[in-house]
């Protein structure tokens, strides 16, 4: 369907179509004269979306000028290429060139604020969702998700996130110690060790200060992380602290002695849907 195909009415209006990948390429090649820089990353984002079949027709689509120039929805176009999916889109005719200007330049919503309006989860904060994502950052896993997925592997593990928050409140002088890294190993274990040794180990990691005389990994992590590297400036040190985390709390759930604490060299406390596999 050639841009010309939809009418010849001169005034603003829009409809819904079947957005082939023939479609979107035969729009980018002969409209898209003058845009923005493409993003390859969001294009694979978007294009991961259609072939799972999270995409959503809504009143956001592809906009095209007066005289026929794309002014939003390349990357939209791009991922339908990508992605060899058909999927149902708005299209705009006619809009102003001047509308250029103000497009994209709103608040855009976060996640957070997405699944406390639609996920049937109640109040979603920006704390259950760092923690449910440093759940998967921590070992390497970065990929982007959107607020759908998030929203599913929040409702799957809502009851280990909501427990790992409770148990390390942040603020003050917890700055290095809660944090999403720190909370997201409790959150992990809370489906195989004992939740009343997970409550302590977070009560020394909070205060630095032993009640039980098994503390000593905790009391090194401690001291770790108030020493620096471990604020998580970056993925580097953030993947440092969480694999630290988990041989602290390894070695203390274990009745372990150890002089000094090194770095897990692999996850140590696997999901449920993690472990499935290597049983089957």
């Amino acid at each position: 369907m050639k841009l010309e195909q939809l009418s010849s009415r001169t005034e603003r209006y829009n409809l819904v179509i079947d957005l082939t990948p023939e479609i979107a390429e035969d729009w980018l090649t002969h409209c898209n004269t003058h845009n923005r820089k493409l993003i390859d990353s969001h294009v694979e984002y978007l294009a991961d979306e259609m072939k799972a079949g999270r995409w959503r027709l809504t009143h956001q689509g592809i906009a095209f000028s007066d005289n026929r120039v794309l002014l939003d929805g390349q990357h939209r176009l791009w991922a339908v290429v990508l992605s060899g999916v058909t999927v149902p889109t708005r299209v705009f005719v006619n809009e102003r060139s001047e509308a250029m200007e103000v497009l994209d330049t709103g608040q855009r919503r976060r996640n957070d604020q997405i699944l406390t309006l639609s996920a049937g989860l109640g109040e979603v904060s920006r704390g259950d969702l760092a923690t449910l994502r440093a759940m998967f950052t921590g070992q390497g896993d970065h990929r982007r998700r959107s607020p759908g997925e998030e929203g599913r592997l929040l409702a799957r593990h809502l009851e280990a996130v909501r427990f790992a928050q409770e148990c390390l409140r942040g603020g003050g002088k917890l700055k290095n110690l809660a944090t999403a890294t720190t909370r997201a190993v409790l959150a992990r274990a809370w489906y195989s060790a004992d939740h009343a040794l997970l409550r302590h180990f977070a009560e020394v990691l909070a205060t630095g200060r032993p009640i039980g005389e098994h503390d000593e990994p905790i009391l090194l992590l401690f001291q770790f992380l108030v020493g620096g590297a471990a604020g998580g400036r970056n993925r580097a040190e953030r993947h440092e602290c969480y694999r630290k985390t988990g041989r602290a709390l390894q070695a203390f759930l274990n009745r372990e002695r150890l002089s000094r604490l090194y770095a897990a060299p692999h996850e140590l406390f696997p999901l449920p849907e993690e472990t499935r596999p290597a049983a089957a």
